[in-house]
């Protein structure tokens, strides 16, 4: 399966928030309101439309991969990093790799891009 990754586009926008709705359908809990998120993510500042990629199969998207920028304290220091996203990746396409290769290229870019770290509630990356 050959998976080509780039920019999502504007015209992706509903197709996204469709397939980010199927690939956590009754996961966490019944029904999903991830594909809210990434409706609502994308108005507001701290969205990082460089680092908003999907995924393609035969110029279809299977995947996506969000950033958003914030802050993290500790006493009197403040850092910037990046928390990423949902990651979604339609149902019959999970578990072959597109949702670490969205992650990989984007926490490469962000290195490039200049950034200190990323969050994610399950595993934290220093770069």
């Amino acid at each position: 399966m050959e998976i080509v990754l780039r920019l999502e586009e504007e015209r992706d926008f509903t197709i996204v928030e469709d397939l980010t709705r199927e690939a956590f359908w009754d996961v966490y809990c019944p029904g999903a309101d991830e594909h809210l998120l990434v409706h609502d993510l994308r108005k507001t500042n701290v969205f990082i439309k460089e680092l908003d990629f999907v995924a393609l199969n035969n110029n279809k998207i299977v995947g996506n991969i969000m950033y958003a920028i914030s802050t993290v304290k500790n006493n009197d220091l403040e850092y910037t990093v990046l928390i990423f996203g949902p990651v979604s990746v339609l149902p019959e396409y999970q578990n072959k790799g597109i949702g670490g290769k969205l992650i990989n290229h984007t926490i490469k870019l962000s290195k490039e891009m200049g950034y200190k770290g990323i969050i994610n509630i399950w595993r934290p990356w220093i770069l």
